[in-house]
């Protein structure tokens, strides 16, 4: 949403006005001028063209994003789903957008089934750059095994798998599908191998479905006004607030002029 008032408040508002500016403005005396006058319209068209639409796919990956991207996982019938939303790439989705003739086409939900014996997980730690200082990321992945990987394997020739093991660096499986769980950001290599073992507990050997000392996490907001209730005293949670924190509910009044644009945005983008 950051990257989308970005774009419609600094970068299409500039590219529009060059394209203005090139059309309107720009004179053309000579065959240089006339050809730097064509140049500058069919840069800053499709600039502006592109500045919009990055701006309404990051707009719409935001506000139209499932609340939660759910994992569902069934001890029973030993079965594990996932729910997503297919989001396209920018390309495709400018494509589309053309074809439908509208840019708020929606984008379908997704349920895909998983056989608890057919994923394979995966600890994948990493060293990345967060500003100027390196930063481990830790994350439990999990690969979903091709159960034709075998047959397919027996099909190639010495010259294929020799280049497969040179890609890989190890023979292992062809996934055909890849996910991770939970946030890398705030996963340590303990909480890792406590999650996977959690897992493991509840599908393999009959374990508690909620950890102990846990509880459930409160239910997300289903409006705007729920919403403006979560993030400060502007909504039904005004006496809550004013019995936990009444300080501040007095600030946020005396300086609503101030507080208050920035608590509708973020009361709205939680709501979405």
């Amino acid at each position: 949403m950051l990257l989308s008032l970005l774009v419609f408040f600094g970068g299409l508002p500039l590219m529009s006005y060059a394209l203005y500016i090139s059309i309107f403005q720009l004179e053309a005396e000579g065959i240089f001028t006339f050809l730097f006058k064509i140049f500058s319209i069919l840069f800053s068209g499709f600039f502006s063209f592109f500045a919009l639409n990055l701006g309404l796919y990051q707009f719409r990956s935001d506000m139209f994003s499932l609340k939660n991207d759910s994992l569902f996982f069934d001890r029973k019938k030993k079965k594990v789903y996932r729910v997503f939303r297919n989001i396209p790439g920018l390309i495709d989705y400018v494509k589309n957008s053309f074809k439908k003739r509208n840019p708020f086409y929606p984008w379908p939900t997704v349920i895909v089934e998983y056989d608890w014996d057919s994923l394979i997980f995966v600890y994948v730690s990493k060293v990345v750059m967060l500003g100027q200082l390196p930063s481990t990321v830790h994350t439990l992945g999990v690969g979903i095994k091709d159960p034709d990987f075998a047959q397919k394997q027996a099909a190639k020739s010495d010259h294929d798998k020799a280049w497969d093991q040179m890609l890989k660096h190890e023979a292992i499986p062809n996934f055909v599908d890849f996910f991770t769980i939970g946030n890398p950001l705030v996963m340590s290599e303990y909480s890792v191998q406590a999650l996977w073992a959690y897992l493991h507990a509840y599908m393999e050997e009959n374990g508690p479905a909620l950890p102990v000392g846990e509880t459930l996490a409160e239910a997300a907001p289903n409006s705007w006004w729920q919403s403006m209730g979560c993030i400060g005293p502007y909504g039904p949670k005004i006496k809550k607030w004013n019995q936990d924190h009444p300080i501040f509910v007095v600030m946020s009044f005396l300086f609503f002029p101030i507080f208050g644009p920035f608590y509708l945005l973020w009361g709205t983008f939680v709501s979405a």
